[in-house]
């Protein structure tokens, strides 16, 4: 019998992996020669930021029957996230990404592995029966057996009515056949509630296009009811079905550490306000807050702040021009109110 309470507020399946960042800035690996290892993958970062900021988060992934793979799941219990879904395999060695520290798009190479490996199990499906955020990623998508295993659950949470988000972090290196790409973000995008794509995942995914606002409109075409595009220090641009398209400012002038893993930092910044049925506007001035102390440290944040600390923060976060489904412009004046004028 299914429980009605929800079992996680939170569970991710995809790719759990070692990241070797460089120690210094660099911008190519043919320059880099020294590196820290951390955990990393985008559905892994993210279940780990939701443990910290106080979510009851779970991961299901797969890794190698190895040294890093027991790495990765003594962080993950330290992290805080629940390793019931954990799965290991000897068909292949954890995988393995090399990345420089970088205050722009880092320069990377991944040794794919175990990542792909993750199987369903009965457990798995009572859980994303019972989950109330079911999350997943392109990169997680890329592979059999991992894809079977994922899309069968994206369409099992929403059977159930759970809210579906996914990270289209697509890049040619790790998914080279994109017209097979572009055919399973379809289909997952079928599940889709919430997506955060950066301005780099819209240009590779759908080539060049002259604003955000495009990029936004594909993917609400192709079924999200809400789009999160991070821009660097341009900020966040939040479209949504019914209300429209705001712009979330970035503080200007922050010293810039280290950009990796910042959009997981984002991710939970905002479905943790999500959970706390926050407005979406504030909860996405919340995500740009988490995102911004993530990118004045180097490596992941091993001190998250407060919940009281992150709102404080969100408040600096200001929220210029928004355009609505009519055309009208309107002026946001706070966290989930705006004054509403007509366009010249």
């Amino acid at each position: 019998m299914i429980p009605n309470r929800p079992t996680y507020d939170f569970i991710s399946l995809g790719e759990i992996v070692i990241d070797l960042i460089s120690t210094d800035l660099s911008s190519s690996l043919a320059d880099t020669s020294h590196f820290r290892r951390f955990i990393g993958g985008q559905a892994t970062n993210l279940a780990i930021n939701m443990a910290n900021l106080g979510n009851n988060a779970a991961l299901a992934a797969c890794v190698g029957y190895d040294g890093l793979g027991q790495y990765c799941q003594q962080q993950l219990s330290l992290g805080g996230v629940q390793t019931l879904f954990i799965q290991t395999t000897r068909e292949a060695p954890t995988t393995v990404a090399i990345i420089t520290r970088q205050t722009q798009t880092p320069d990377f190479v991944i040794h794919r592995g175990a990542d792909a490996f993750l199987r369903s199990s009965n457990q798995l499906e009572n859980a994303v029966a019972n989950s109330r955020i079911i999350h997943t990623s392109a990169f997680a998508l890329s592979r059999e057996p991992a894809r079977t295993t994922i899309l069968s659950a994206l369409a099992q949470a929403k059977a159930n009515n759970r809210t579906v988000t996914l990270d289209p972090n697509f890049h040619t290196d790790i998914w080279p056949d994109k017209p097979d790409m572009v055919a399973v973000l379809k289909e997952a995008f079928s599940y889709v509630d919430i997506t955060k794509p950066s301005l780099e995942d819209c240009a590779r995914l759908f080539g060049p296009r002259n604003t955000p606002q495009e990029y936004a409109e594909l993917f609400l075409n192709w079924g999200a009811s809400v789009v999160l595009i991070s821009m660097g220090e341009q900020g966040v641009l939040l479209a949504e079905q019914q209300t429209g398209i705001i712009h979330i400012k970035g503080t200007s002038n922050l010293e810039v550490k280290d950009v990796t893993g910042a959009g997981d930092a984002y991710w939970a910044g905002f479905l943790s306000a999500y959970l706390r049925n926050i407005p979406l506007i504030k909860a996405a001035a919340v995500g740009q807050a988490i995102a911004e102390i993530k990118i004045s440290h180097f490596g992941p944040l091993t001190q998250f702040p407060t919940w009281e600390e992150l709102e404080n923060y969100a408040e600096n976060i200001t929220h210029s021009l928004i355009t609505n489904k009519d055309g009208d412009k309107m002026d946001l004046k706070g966290g989930d109110r705006y004054t509403q004028t007509q366009t010249q």
